[in-house]
């Protein structure tokens, strides 16, 4: 008995071992990342690199100040898009569909979808929303970029969401039905209210994931080395003859950014390539950081 249970012992501190091996590895493995782009963004790292837009600084490269604002633009229009389809869906599988083949075919599509590589996605876009459909999207655009990214994250914003209302007790609804409150009222008034927080913390991680998408963006949105401008001018080539700023117009982006200083490191630093990624990454963390915030404050309530 003594054998076996020291060999029980053995074997359960060679797993913990382990496990705690492969956590520190992947933690490890996450600061070399972030230390490396760090260290080689620090010659480039400073106020006018991220205020300045890209055409106002001296050369090619040098600044990244427009494409931080059209990547939290594209991000907002992208979120504001995909969340009412997310949020419809969400509420429709869980409060109102049958468990029949039609729900299991619908939650089927929306796993494809999911797990749908984003260049596929980039490539569909390109294909209709910049060509085929250019006269209303004007081709290469903050409008067509913010589309193509809302297919991607409505997924992983509706998944969210769905967790959230999963977690609404039941006692309360019933409690609405029983005061006579329609399905609808109560999903309104109980059930939404209740699943804010998870709701909010979806749609935040949604805007996230389009924050640091790179595929989409570079064969939607292509680039611009200015702000994005608000306007309203006449243009013959698009639908109803206008063109409306800054969303039938190019838009620069991060992700877009990282790609372009790579491919052009002949006359761009190298170092404006990492100090554009380390900018892409501290938005991203503060991004999720933020959803954890609302998952934590609120998620107790």
């Amino acid at each position: 008995m003594a054998v076996t249970f020291n060999w029980r012992r053995t074997e359960e501190i060679l797993f913990i071992v382990l496990c705690a091996g492969a956590a520190v590895l992947s933690a490890l493995s996450l600061f070399a990342i972030l230390g490396t782009i760090t260290v080689e963004a620090i010659p480039s790292l400073g106020l006018y690199f991220i205020l300045t837009a890209e055409n106002e600084a001296p050369g090619v490269g040098g600044a990244v100040g427009n494409a931080i604002v059209g990547t939290v633009f594209i991000s907002l229009f992208a979120t504001a898009l995909a969340t009412p389809l997310a949020l419809g869906t969400a509420v429709y599988l869980q409060r109102y569909a049958s468990k029949n083949a039609f729900t299991r075919g619908l939650r089927y599509l929306i796993e494809v979808l999911s797990g749908t590589p984003s260049i596929v996605l980039g490539i569909f876009g390109l294909l209709v929303l910049v060509f085929y459909l250019r006269a209303y999207t004007g081709g290469f655009s903050l409008l067509t970029g913010s589309i193509a990214l809302a297919i991607l994250i409505m997924p992983v914003i509706e998944r969210a969401i769905e967790d959230a209302i999963i977690t609404v007790p039941t006692d309360i609804e019933h409690g609405s039905y029983a005061l006579g409150a329609t399905k609808w009222q109560t999903i309104r008034h109980v059930t939404i209210p209740v699943a804010a927080s998870g709701i909010l913390t979806g749609i935040v991680l949604g805007f996230g994931r389009a924050a640091e998408e790179s595929a989409v963006v570079i064969l939607t949105a292509g680039y611009s080395q200015f702000f994005p401008e608000f306007a309203v001018k006449s243009n013959e080539k698009l639908a109803f003859g206008m063109k409306i700023y800054p969303l039938q117009d190019l838009v620069g982006t991060l992700p877009y950014s990282v790609y372009h200083a790579y491919e052009n490191s002949n006359v761009i630093k190298i170092s404006d390539g990492f100090a554009a990624a380390f900018v892409l990454i501290v938005i991203v963390l503060l991004v999720n950081l933020t959803a954890k915030i609302i998952l934590w404050k609120y998620g107790h309530d």
